[in-house]
């Protein structure tokens, strides 16, 4: 598995554990930001990577995304994915050094749905790669 996706599934999980903690203290919620924002970019930068291109090194959602148009490849939310850009590009930095910063939980919503769609999305090359790699290996030796 890509050590991109391995990181992306972490995120995820963090910002599962401090989503349901959220009416605890607004921290919880600075959290499941940040690590929702880090598991798209990273889930992007896998799918990047299993294409076989080099991800753009920054935090920029949509730089990736154009990475993969350019190579003519449409992923899953895409529109989603840009209309949210800016949103999400802000919680890697603002939710963990602002004071005045807000979530709406409607968008943690939609980050959430869109962060597991691109991480099946990513798993499903991962097998489907893993499919392809063992095509060629003689049945005695898997």
């Amino acid at each position: 598995m890509s050590r991109m996706l391995s990181r992306a599934k972490v995120k995820l999980e963090n910002a599962r554990s401090s989503y349901i903690k959220i009416d605890i203290d607004d921290a919880y919620r600075d959290d499941c930001c940040y690590n929702l924002q880090q598991s798209i970019e990273m889930v992007l930068k896998a799918i990047v990577e299993l294409y076989g291109e080099q991800y753009a090194e920054n935090h920029d959602l949509r730089a990736n995304i154009n990475i993969l148009n350019k190579m003519g490849i449409d992923i899953p939310l895409q529109k989603e994915i840009r209309n949210m850009a800016s949103t999400i590009y802000g919680w890697e930095t603002e939710s963990r050094y602002l004071d005045s910063f807000v979530a709406l939980n409607e968008d943690i919503k939609d980050a959430f749905e869109i962060a597991e769609t691109l991480i099946k999305y990513a798993s499903d090359m991962v097998v489907i790669d893993k499919t392809e790699d063992m095509k060629d290996i003689p049945d005695r030796q898997l």
